[in-house]
């Protein structure tokens, strides 16, 4: 079942409704620029983390007003000149990110993952594994990407690092806009109908 998880969250990186969670990600990526693999590390943690907690039915999805907060922090966390080169920042931005995201995400369940949601209220750490190698399997283009970051010199990254900046927190704010006024469930939701 383990890989059979992995193997359909690949294959839903490639379907609209991975969107909700790659677009955000991918944002972190590029906020962070060299930093990116603290950034995305933190965000697929806290993605786990927080769709652990929601989709197993542990606690109720937070308000759109604290969502909207959280997107916030993380913009400040990865964008702010005198803490985005601290590792251990990029990181937490990005987990603020990963966490916001999450509590907003629409999974597009193919036949494991449905079953899998369907048992994880009664599995404890079990199913917190088993959503992690699904989760894997569909950030894995937010790791390649990260991976290409980190490995890539610094003459080459530093004309670009700014418009990279630029991209990512903007990204980020305008889906905190979309979250603020109430259209990301909307977004969302034609994200999962363009996926069947």
């Amino acid at each position: 079942m383990l890989l059979d998880l992995l193997y359909e969250g690949l294959g839903a990186a490639l379907l609209p409704c991975a969107l909700a969670l790659l677009v955000p990600g991918l944002a972190v990526a590029f906020a962070a620029r060299q930093e990116s693999t603290p950034a995305v590390a933190g965000f697929a943690a806290a993605t786990l983390a927080a769709s652990w907690v929601l989709l197993s039915g542990r606690t109720e999805r937070p308000s759109l007003a604290l969502v909207t907060l959280i997107i916030a922090a993380s913009i400040f966390a990865l964008v702010m000149p005198f803490l985005r080169r601290i590792d251990i920042v990029s990181g937490f931005g990005g987990a603020l990110a990963g966490a916001a995201f999450a509590a907003l995400w629409a999974p597009c369940p193919g036949p494991e993952l449905s079953a899998l949601l369907a048992d994880l209220p009664t599995r404890s750490i079990s199913g917190l594994a088993l959503l992690a190698a699904y989760l894997i399997g569909l950030l894995a283009p937010l790791f390649l990407l990260a991976g290409v970051l980190h490995l890539l010199p610094s003459p080459v990254l530093f004309p670009v690092r700014p418009f990279m900046l630029m991209l990512g927190a903007t990204v980020l704010g305008i889906l905190a806009l979309l979250v603020a006024v109430g259209l990301h469930d909307d977004l969302i939701s034609r994200l999962a109908t363009w996926s069947v």
